[in-house]
């Protein structure tokens, strides 16, 4: 792979008098996601092919990877130059704090803030479970290790007092494995802090009578004074089919990320071509429907990339100047 630093300055001489991007090389630019198939990588992929489609010189990628923890990882090794994640691992990260104590901070930026995630715990509709309490005893599936999901279901069922292998079986595999899983009676049920609606989960209830455990607010409002990064949130109603009611649980900020060292022009021109696109992004998956002027800057807690912030700026992003200088000072 390129060093994206030593393209920065043809980077800037590339640009037409137009205007328009016209970088020397194609730069090479991967956006690390999830496994294949889930939310995360449709998102990469959407974005990836439409910044292919609108900006000469610029090479994007949707990689899969095993999720939001291994993709700060990958962008700290310099494997590659972007990665979803959440709110709490980005700031962990720009601060150097907690897992990344290891590493010089500010090297990973904010980017895009895109719909928040939502814990969901899930189960077959004729389960005896009817509360998180009786997950006790139970065949329970909790993510995969290296997804943020696997640590969201370890944090849920930490404030529930449960304890993985000693009050439960617990399964530590992929959302699509999860849903197979429990439609074929091999779990008892499945957590997932995701994007809503799930495709994997759209297909499960197609074939399969479920439900969706509610979260005690007891349970959500100990998890969010714990951990800040977490807020207040429902499942809303119709997020899936014959799903009349809102569930009780909470979210997690859903977030874009970006390596300090990619040429301001790159990330500029990619940012103006996603908010520009919205309404085509939109059809690359639902959630985008929720992404606006003033959900950008959404669950955000780090800097943004230069490139980030100059578009914001001249898009008249509502609050910019208000998060630049607060986030300046964490």
């Amino acid at each position: 792979m390129k060093n994206l630093k030593s393209i920065a300055m043809a980077t800037v001489l590339g640009l037409s008098i137009a205007g328009a991007p016209a970088f020397a090389d194609d730069v090479p630019v991967s956006i690390g996601s999830n496994p294949v198939g889930n939310t995360a990588y449709q998102w990469a992929a959407g974005i990836s092919d439409l910044v292919n489609r609108k900006v000469d010189g610029v090479q994007m990628t949707a990689e899969g990877t095993k999720g939001y923890v291994a993709n700060v990882r990958l962008m700290l090794n310099k494997d590659i130059e972007s990665g979803f994640s959440n709110s709490k691992l980005a700031y962990e990260a720009y601060k150097a704090e907690g897992d990344y104590a290891d590493i010089e901070p500010g090297q990973i930026l904010s980017w895009m803030s895109i719909a928040p995630i939502v814990q969901q715990v899930v189960v077959l509709a004729g389960s005896d479970i009817q509360s998180l309490d009786d997950l006790k005893g139970k065949r329970v599936g909790m993510g995969q290790p290296g997804g943020t999901s696997m640590l969201d279901a370890e944090i849920l069922l930490d404030a529930i007092g449960l304890v993985p292998g000693e009050d439960f079986k617990d399964f530590r595999v992929k959302l699509p494995a999860m849903v197979d899983m429990l439609g074929d009676g091999q779990i008892d049920a499945f957590m997932w802090n995701g994007s809503i609606p799930l495709p994997p989960i759209i297909k499960l209830k197609a074939k399969k009578d479920i439900r969706f455990l509610p979260i005690p607010t007891a349970v959500s409002d100990a998890i969010r004074t714990k951990f800040a990064a977490y807020s207040e949130g429902d499942l809303p109603a119709n997020t899936y089919a014959n799903q009349p009611e809102a569930i009780p649980s909470y979210r997690l900020g859903n977030v874009l990320l970006i390596r300090a060292d990619v040429p301001e022009e790159i990330v500029y021109q990619a940012t103006k071509t996603v908010m520009e696109n919205l309404d085509h992004m939109a059809t690359v998956h639902p959630a985008w429907k929720r992404v606006s002027a003033d959900s950008i800057l959404g669950g955000f807690n780090a800097p943004l990339h230069p490139g980030a912030l100059r578009y914001f700026r001249e898009a008249g992003i509502p609050g910019i100047e208000e998060f630049a200088a607060r986030t300046a000072t964490n």
